[in-house]
């Protein structure tokens, strides 16, 4: 198998990767690359690197050199391909810079399968160790990446909402960096919030084949426009029901080694998905109503998951749907819950509206207003939560 990252590539090239036997491709447009925030060299998983790059004329050249000497002096095993028509003297210089091959979009498929052919056997030369070479060394994911998985016992509260708008304000601070997981196994509607039509879902993700191979996940996710990645729910209800607990644990693992967030949107309740994920979790988005029985849920919700040891220590009591005529106050319920609430979230039409569309409020400021900031304060609350919060919790049997 042949894996292939494709940068600033124009669909039709895309698409003749993608459909040689054999080949997974990932591919990353020209405004990702080109954004402030954007890092190569860490969008890269060391444990699942490509086999070859494809740098597309759509880059400018000095922007594809520089790609060039980068990934040469980061990763020489990857093999690199220029696809543009230059003259000569650009040939040498992306030579130079660490180009294997410099070939127009419009190669014939024999020469494009042999650049992939070639690519493949380069890597697997390289995976022969020499006599008495050391093993890799075992690479654990970056310390800044942060699971965040929003819970609230009961469903209907809003979760999904606060999750869509979440991904969509991380993805303005940090592009490409940002995947937003559809937990909610059976019923999970985070593509319908967002209008994706997904490939692939959750369901292939945790295949046996996507477990073994990082690459194969992120080629199941799927791209939103506002720069962040989706890993939708399946289609069918009953398509997850023989989902286990480590499963969801190796999965959110393998996410966290690619990107900078993982931001997981869960069922009602807390079914073993939900509790799996909180196993790995770093920031937990507990979300109540200003109604007595989903206060009192959020409580229980609270003492079960202190009791059993899954309660992170960056915890984030967010009160959404709030209204001054529900008859309680603020007060009441952090009284209730035995926690402060971090986040007040005022109940607006344009919410659901904004989600039967398919385009959350974060896509629209001016229209967003309250709900707006109130989403980029529980993003700036997360930010700001010391280093020192984050996961030291396990699960604990309960007799």
């Amino acid at each position: 198998m042949t894996r292939a990252l494709i940068l600033a590539g124009t669909g039709e090239f895309i698409a003749r990767v993608n459909v040689l036997p054999g080949t997974q491709v990932v591919s990353l447009t020209r405004d990702t690359i080109e954004s402030e925030r954007f890092d190569l060299i860490r969008s890269l998983d060391p444990q699942s690197l490509p086999d070859i790059i494809f740098v597309g004329a759509a880059l400018p050249i000095e922007k594809a050199l520089g790609i060039g000497r980068m990934i040469d002096e980061t990763y020489p095993l990857i093999d690199l391909v220029l696809v543009d028509d230059v003259p000569v003297e650009i040939v040498v210089e992306a030579m130079r810079s660490g180009f294997r091959d410099v070939l127009p979009e419009d190669m014939v498929d024999e020469r494009l399968r042999d650049v992939l052919r070639r690519a493949e056997l380069h890597r697997q030369n390289a995976e022969i160790p020499a006599a008495g070479a050391s093993p890799a060394p075992h690479v654990q994911a970056p310390e800044e990446s942060r699971t965040i998985t929003v819970i609230s016992p009961k469903g209907g509260v809003g979760k999904t909402s606060i999750a869509t708008n979440m991904a969509i304000g991380l993805a303005e601070d940090y592009p490409s960096e940002v995947v937003l997981v559809d937990l909610d196994l059976q019923f999970g509607d985070v593509a319908s919030t967002l209008d994706l039509s997904p490939v692939h879902t959750i369901e292939e993700a945790l295949s046996p084949a996507a477990a073994a191979d990082n690459l194969i996940v992120k080629t199941m996710l799927t791209v939103h426009p506002a720069g962040f990645h989706v890993l939708c729910g399946a289609e069918s209800p009953a398509a997850n029901d023989e989902v286990s607990g480590p499963q969801i644990v190796r999965l959110i693992h393998q996410l966290s080694t690619q990107f900078r967030y993982v931001i997981v949107d869960t069922a009602g309740g807390l079914p073993e998905p939900t509790l799996a994920a909180l196993e790995v979790t770093d920031d937990v988005v507990l979300v109540s109503t200003m109604d007595v029985a989903c206060v009192r849920g959020v409580r229980k919700a609270v003492e079960m998951l202190a009791q059993i040891g899954l309660l992170p220590a960056s915890r984030v009591l967010t009160l959404n749907l709030a209204s001054n005529q529900s008859g309680l106050k603020v007060k009441d319920i952090e009284t209730a819950v035995g926690l402060p609430v971090d986040i007040v979230i005022a109940r607006s039409n344009d919410v659901q509206l904004a989600a039967n569309h398919g385009a959350p409020l974060m896509l629209n400021k001016k229209k967003g207003g309250a709900f707006v900031k109130s989403i980029r304060a529980l993003i700036n609350h997360l930010e700001n939560t010391d280093a020192s919060t984050k996961r030291t919790h396990k699960r604990l049997d309960v007799a």
